[in-house]
């Protein structure tokens, strides 16, 4: 899976990152449609998301770094 750094506009409640709500990839803007699956692995947070067209990504938040990768996953 090829990681792309991307921007994203993320909902923080009680922590950052809360809820990825909008994304910078690939030179457009896309609205997150659905949370599919969230999850924690060393040094980094990661997003399974839904995408119009049914398009899967996997977002990651890297909090050493403050920054965000996406990987395209396919679609569903």
């Amino acid at each position: 899976m090829l990681e792309e750094l991307v921007e994203v506009a993320c909902y923080a409640g009680s922590r950052y990152p809360q809820r990825p709500q909008r994304l910078t990839w690939r030179g457009a803007e896309h609205e997150v449609l659905a949370v599919e699956r969230e999850w924690q692995e060393p040094r980094r947070r990661c997003y399974l998301v839904r995408l119009e067209g049914d398009l899967l990504l996997t977002l990651c938040y890297y909090e050493r770094n403050d920054r965000w990768t996406a990987a395209e996953v396919g679609v569903r």
